[in-house]
């Protein structure tokens, strides 16, 4: 497995990881495509490419299997992970078949390695207490700091 900074062309595949990356709970049905036009979800890739934005793609192989992404957030239009203007909030989905398989740790290690050689003192996030995920955020350091509407917000200092 291999990492890799996306670029521009990638964004069609971080738009499917950001769909990816909402939580749906075991038996429910995943909500429908649109939601990503939902105000709120929409921002974390709208105009992608701004000063700051920086995500990265695991590739497995030809395959792509999932990718990770920090972007900063105004305090007048905040994410759901918003801790402050100068911490970004990142955000992380695999593909199904790549989960349980180290991706994901790998994914939060490069982003933490760029974040820390950029300056940046801390990133958040937010999850849903109900996803397996704050396991493995809880052993790479991260921390509960807040909840909104029923999800953690997360920290990890660099």
């Amino acid at each position: 497995m291999g990492l890799r900074p996306a670029g521009l062309a990638d964004l069609g595949f971080l738009t499917e990881m950001l769909y990816q990356s909402i939580f749906v709970p075991p038996g429910e049905p995943p909500p429908a495509r649109t939601i990503l036009d939902e105000p709120r979800i929409a921002h974390c890739l709208h105009e992608w490419g701004r000063i700051g934005d920086f995500a990265l793609v695991a590739e497995c192989g030809e395959r792509l299997a999932g990718a990770a992404w920090l972007r900063f957030m105004p305090s007048d239009h905040p994410g759901f992970g918003y801790v402050a203007e100068d911490v970004p909030e990142i955000g992380i989905a695999l593909e199904p078949w790549a989960r349980g398989q180290v991706v994901g740790t790998r994914l939060l290690a490069g982003l933490g390695a760029h974040a820390r050689s950029a300056g940046i003192r801390a990133l958040s996030l937010s999850v849903d207490p109900r996803n397996p995920a704050p396991r493995l955020y809880q052993r790479l350091g991260w921390t509960k700091v807040g909840a909104v509407d029923g999800s953690w917000t997360m920290l990890k200092h660099l």
